[in-house]
């Protein structure tokens, strides 16, 4: 059996040439163990250590938000598990709306490392049935939602949720033109303001009332695609049909009066 010393050196050495072969990720897991306290990190993902008999899962993120996320869960007591676990209840519950994983861009792509956790095996189940992504990306996009990492930091421009089915409201067509007038002025798509309005209702941010208009002698159809699981959620919510409350956050968002009925 090697000294402590000796190992050290030979895991430094492996380190150093699985850099060399292409293998970074193989790399930083040698260079993890070695750094002061990295056995904590083996003994992180021992189901005996642990006391959980749950399979493991990977999560595939960039290197740096993968620091940022354990930095972040090093309190005592707290675990990244705990907070996938959290994820995975909160999006069965309709809490959570997760976008969908970006591409990868051209050029300089961030390092892609591993994410051991060892979530409930009941919950992991229920969201891979539900889900039209893999638990893996749920739980990833819920822990940089959380840390406000990623496309979740503060100076990072918020994607926008996946479109929708086509939604078609009816207007006039003097209130739609504003409405798409205004937005192009703010830079804004208008099927981003209606999920921005379906996210600030189903938070109790925004209490919509359902327009009524003054001149109904030119209505028009006004064409939208919201993002089918804010629809769907608003619409189980009760209250105002998810289009009034579409079209009621547009209003108020672009201060856009609808007049009173004669």
């Amino acid at each position: 059996m090697p000294s402590s010393n000796d190992l050290r050196n030979r895991l430094t050495t492996a380190a150093a040439r699985l850099r060399e072969v292409d293998s970074p990720g193989l790399a930083d897991a040698v260079d993890a163990v070695l750094a002061p306290k990295g056995w904590t990190h083996l003994r992180s993902t021992d189901p005996v250590a642990t006391g959980t008999t749950e399979p493991n899962m990977i999560m595939s993120i960039s290197k740096t938000v993968r620091d940022q996320i354990v930095a972040a869960r090093r309190s005592p007591g707290a675990t990244v598990t705990d907070d996938v676990n959290e994820a995975f209840t909160k999006f069965l519950a309709g809490e959570f709306v997760p976008r969908k994983p970006a591409r990868a861009r051209h050029g300089a792509p961030d390092e892609k490392v591993n994410l051991n956790v060892r979530p409930s095996s009941v919950l992991r189940q229920q969201v891979a049935e539900s889900a039209e992504m893999t638990a893996a990306n749920v739980a990833a996009d819920y822990l940089m939602r959380k840390y406000g990492l990623g496309p979740y930091a503060a100076d990072a421009k918020a994607a926008p949720l996946a479109l929708g089915s086509v939604r078609i409201p009816t207007v006039p067509r003097t209130v739609r033109e504003e409405i798409r007038t205004r937005a192009a002025t703010a830079g804004r798509k208008v099927n981003d303001d209606v999920d921005e309005g379906f996210q600030k209702y189903l938070a109790g941010e925004f209490t919509p009332t359902a327009p009524v208009w003054a001149d109904t002698a030119d209505m028009v159809p006004m064409k939208m695609r919201p993002n089918d699981t804010l629809h769907d959620q608003v619409l189980a919510a009760g209250g105002l049909r998810p289009l009034q409350v579409a079209v009621a956050y547009l209003l108020s968002k672009y201060s856009i009066t609808p007049g009173a009925a004669e």
